[in-house]
C-alpha cells in the first residue's frame, strides 16, 4: 500500500516538474520570437528610409498614380474576343500547372525524404539538400527561357519549368515538415523492429499528410500564378497574353487577364480547403480558442 502512495507522489511530482519545465519553454521561445520581431521591425525601417521607400506617399506621387490608372486600367476591356482568347490561356496555364505540379512532387518527394536529417544520416541528407537550394536558387523564369531555348516556345517549356522549379521549392517545404514530426511514434516503431522504410510509410507520410496536401495545394496556386510570369519569355499560358497586352499598352485588357487569374486563384484556395478537410481531424469544427 506504502510503495502505491509513494508511485503516484513519484508520478505527480514527475508530472508537476514536466509542466513547469514545458511553462518555461513555452515563455522562453515567446520571448525569443518577440526579440526577433522587433529587431526584424528595426532592420525593415532602416531600409525603407535607405530606399526613400516613404517617398511614393507623397501627394503628387499617389496624385499621378490615380490619373494613370483611371485614365488606362478603368474600365477593363469585357469584349468578346478578349474574353475568349484569356479563356484559352487561362485554360493553358492551368493545364500547365497541373501537369508541372503533379511530376514535380512526384520528384520531390524522395528527395526530400532523402534531405530529412531526422530520416537520413548527414552524407546522405547534405548532398539532397543542396541540390534542391541550387533547384529553388534558378528562378522559376529562368527555367523557363533555358527550356525555351532546348525545346522551342510553347507550353511545353513551361511545364518543365514549372515541374522543376515545384521540385526544388516543395522538397524543402517536405523535409521540414518531416523534419518537425513527433520523435515518440518513431521511438515507438524502433522499439518493435521497423525499418527506416516503414517508418516512412507508416509514420512520417500519415503523420505529415495535412501539410503535405496543403504545400501541393499552395505549390500548385503558386504555379498558376507563376504561368502568368514565365509566359513573358515564350513559355505559353496567360503569361504570353499578358505580355502582348503590356507591350501595346493594351491596359484595359491586361486587367481583364488579370481578374480572370485573381478568380481562377480564388476558386482554386476554396477547392484546396475542401481537400484539406478530409485529411483534417474530426474534431477541429469543434475547436474553440
Amino acid at each position: 500500500m506504502s510503495d502505491d502512495i509513494q508511485l503516484k507522489t513519484t508520478l505527480h511530482s514527475d508530472s508537476t516538474t514536466s509542466t513547469e519545465f514545458n511553462s518555461k519553454s513555452i515563455k522562453s521561445k515567446i520571448f525569443r520570437l518577440d526579440i526577433l520581431f522587433i529587431l526584424t521591425t528595426i532592420l525593415v525601417i532602416i531600409l525603407m528610409f535607405e530606399f526613400k521607400f516613404l517617398n511614393i506617399f507623397s501627394r503628387s506621387s499617389l496624385s499621378s498614380v490615380i490619373s494613370f490608372i483611371s485614365s488606362n486600367f478603368w474600365p477593363p476591356n469585357t469584349s468578346e474576343v478578349v474574353q475568349q482568347n484569356i479563356r484559352y490561356a487561362m485554360l493553358e496555364t492551368i493545364k500547365m500547372s497541373l501537369i508541372g505540379t503533379y511530376f514535380g512532387t512526384l520528384m520531390s518527394l524522395p528527395l526530400s525524404v532523402l534531405a530529412a536529417r531526422n530520416l537520413m544520416p548527414n552524407y546522405v541528407s547534405t548532398p539532397f539538400r543542396i541540390l534542391l537550394a541550387g533547384i529553388r536558387t534558378v528562378p522559376s523564369l529562368i527555367w523557363a527561357l533555358i527550356f525555351v531555348v532546348l525545346f522551342g516556345l510553347g507550353p511545353r517549356s513551361g511545364t518543365l519549368a514549372l515541374a522543376i522549379y515545384t521540385m526544388g521549392y516543395l522538397g524543402k517545404f517536405q523535409y521540414e515538415t518531416f523534419e518537425g514530426l513527433s520523435t515518440e511514434a518513431f521511438e515507438a516503431l524502433k522499439a518493435h523492429g521497423a525499418s527506416r522504410l516503414q517508418t516512412i510509410r507508416f509514420i512520417v507520410f500519415p503523420e505529415s499528410a495535412n501539410q503535405l496536401i496543403s504545400q501541393v495545394i499552395f505549390m500548385f496556386e503558386y504555379n498558376v500564378r507563376a504561368g502568368s510570369i514565365i509566359g513573358f519569355v515564350g513559355a505559353g499560358g496567360i503569361g504570353f497574353l499578358l505580355s502582348f497586352y503590356i507591350s501595346y499598352f493594351q491596359f484595359s485588357a491586361l486587367v481583364t487577364a488579370l481578374l480572370y487569374l485573381l478568380i481562377t486563384v480564388i476558386i482554386i484556395d476554396y477547392l484546396g480547403g475542401k481537400i484539406r478537410e478530409t485529411f483534417q481531424d474530426e474534431n477541429f469544427d469543434k475547436l474553440e480558442l
